[in-house]
């Protein structure tokens, strides 16, 4: 009688482990089905990227236009570019004139083609600057101007060139994975798979998109299971929890002058340079996150970084104030951004050590502004012109006469032309760098074959949320497994 009851014990803690083998198998093989929950901080009243977007509005709009549409071309982790709707292109030794080829059978959301008629006119309305027309089935882009743009592939790979359409709502028809089911200005998106995807179709059915939601409700979300992909605080790079994804520095803060401010003599703008310690705001406040910057490009993108170094020397600052008239000032910061009071307030602090009168306000006419921006690229000179525009870096930051216009046309060809565009922005202390800052999300249980790309974004091959599939959070994931 024992002798059966061992067995039949036995027969049950196989099946069981059998049964557990397979639970494990269907947990490692990707599937296809389920609802993706993802939630965001800004509450975008239109599908578009608005040319004054906030840094938190422009990851938050980026990545979900990049689930709905194409650029012609992405630059991959090294900055070259790849073939996304564009899969050949040329220019002329000029690089004023370019010709793309299309890929073939790729269509909108309402099953119009995505020729090159349709897409000359979605790009030609975005840049009045340029001529595009289709010749008939090649795009030609030929610049009005007399500069040549050889960094124009970088450009067109930005998100503000996706080629979308819009419905007579104001919905955008792209050609991307995903589907615009359901939209709530400010509030909710739905996304649903796009079937007919020419990249294939995506492994969740549904993405849907809570906006509004501040880190902390989003951390709160992420713990009671309400949510799958959220944002998250950057932290310093070896106490990043095991769910949490880091870039590298993507952001720039800094201080900017604004034009009509008490802070004309370039003097007291060195002074207040030398007076801010940038490290204990970065070990503290920043709670380690990202590097003190002395620069508007991180030194990943340029490796030059070092001959800018300026470290905080309070002696030489009021040296340097010893003859100059010092103001009362106010800066001014981003309500929105939960760090930037504290900040300011440290930036004060390091000022007043040295007699500059600084006073963080958010009324009244401002002198300083603390400021937030992204570097949407990695290419540099892409990313120093779009960090120009956002800075308002419009006029001539200094007797050197560059500025963001200049940027934006200027003929990189060497790193020595990057580094000597770069300084001429950063003479006469117009703009004062303070910390190159990464970007950070976080995901759930259920999340399974994805994390975002080194340059904050979902849109690469591998880091969209196409790639995302869902297994069961009851399930633990096995030692050593990755988790994405």
């Amino acid at each position: 009688m024992k002798r059966i009851v061992y067995r039949f014990l036995a027969a049950i803690s196989f099946l069981a482990m059998i049964e557990t083998t397979v639970i494990a198998n269907a947990e490692t093989r990707p599937h296809y089905g389920g609802t993706l929950r993802v939630m965001m901080q800004s509450s975008p009243e239109g599908l578009q990227i608005p040319a004054a977007a906030t840094v938190s509005d422009y990851w938050d709009d980026a990545r979900t236009l990049s689930q709905i549409g194409d650029t012609l071309v992405k630059l991959d982790a090294l900055g070259h570019p790849q073939p996304l709707l564009a899969t050949t292109w040329l220019s002329d030794p000029t690089a004023r004139h370019w010709q793309f080829t299309l890929r073939r059978g790729v269509k909108f959301h309402d099953g119009s083609v995505a020729s090159a008629t349709a897409v000359a006119q979605i790009l030609g309305a975005k840049h009045p600057a340029w001529n595009v027309h289709a010749s008939p089935d090649t795009l030609l882009i030929d610049l009005l101007s007399e500069t040549a743009m050889p960094s124009l592939l970088a450009e067109l790979a930005l998100p503000r060139n996706l080629i979308l359409k819009q419905n007579d709502n104001g919905t955008p028809i792209g050609t991307g994975t995903f589907v615009v089911a359901e939209w709530q200005p400010g509030k909710r998106l739905k996304l649903v798979a796009n079937e007919e995807s020419w990249q294939g179709r995506p492994y969740v059915d549904v993405v849907e998109i809570e906006f509004g939601k501040s880190l902390r409700e989003q951390a709160i979300g992420l713990e009671l299971d309400k949510s799958d992909i959220i944002e998250s605080a950057a932290q310093a790079s070896g106490s990043q929890r095991r769910n949490v994804s880091a870039s590298l520095s993507v952001e720039l803060m800094a201080l900017v002058f604004v034009g009509n401010s008490k802070t004309q003599d370039p003097r007291l703008r060195q002074a207040l340079a030398l007076a801010i310690d940038r490290k204990p705001i970065q070990s503290v406040l920043l709670k380690g996150a990202g590097e003190p910057a002395a620069t508007i490009l991180p030194n990943w993108m340029t490796g030059y970084a070092a001959a800018f170094a300026e470290p905080s020397n309070p002696q030489r600052a009021r040296a340097v104030l010893a003859e100059s008239r010092q103001p009362a000032l106010n800066l001014s910061y981003d309500p929105r951004d939960p760090q930037a009071q504290l900040i300011a307030e440290r930036i004060a602090l390091n000022a007043r050590e040295v007699g500059i009168t600084v006073q963080v306000s958010l009324a009244g006419a401002e002198d300083i502004r603390l400021m937030r921006v992204a570097l949407p690229s990695p290419d540099p000179v892409t990313s120093l012109g779009e960090a120009a525009r956002q800075l308002g870096l419009s006029q001539p930051a200094s007797q050197s006469g560059f500025s963001a216009t200049r940027v934006n046309n200027l003929r990189v060809n060497t790193l020595e032309d990057l580094y000597q565009t770069e300084r001429g922005l950063l003479d006469g202390y117009g703009v004062i760098p303070l910390f190159h800052l990464p970007v950070a999300s976080a995901t759930g249980a259920r999340v399974r074959g994805w994390q975002p790309d080194l340059f904050g974004q979902w849109s690469e091959p591998g880091h969209s949320l196409a790639d995302v599939w869902l297994g069961d959070s009851q399930v633990e994931r096995l030692p050593g497994a990755a988790v994405r």
